[in-house]
């Protein structure tokens, strides 16, 4: 199975400010380029990412 991670452009994590379907996991961003990168278990729509402001980081190989 895929993960596939998404970086929080202009807000952090908190209720409401990301999908929930699908959501695994937050992690801080150690870049400082995000407020937060949020993982998933799916591809988030188009609509989903401009909605919540979302950037595609990558996709990756669960382990």
């Amino acid at each position: 199975m895929k993960e596939f991670v998404y970086g929080m452009r202009l807000r952090g994590f908190s209720i409401g400010c990301q999908p929930k379907k699908g959501l695994l996991r937050r992690e801080d961003d150690t870049t400082g380029k995000y407020h937060d990168i949020i993982v998933y278990d799916r591809e988030l729509t188009e609509r989903e990412t401009a909605d919540y402001e979302l950037d595609f980081i990558r996709a990756e190989e669960r382990l």
